[in-house]
């Protein structure tokens, strides 16, 4: 996890890019922050080239 200045120090990354994603979070009933609840899950290598083969 990152804090919101931790991710406006990333290059070319901005205020407004920022914003963006907090919206489209916001809009999922999600925030930055937040804690997950079992996540992430043991099986997260599977579950990521399961992801990646679809592509």
């Amino acid at each position: 996890q990152k804090t919101e200045a931790e991710m406006l120090r990333t290059p070319n990354f901005g205020r407004k890019s920022l914003n963006e994603i907090k919206e489209v979070l916001a809009s999922m009933g999600l925030h930055l922050g937040m804690e997950v609840p079992n996540w992430p899950p043991d099986n997260i290598e599977e579950l990521a080239k399961r992801f990646e083969d679809q592509f």
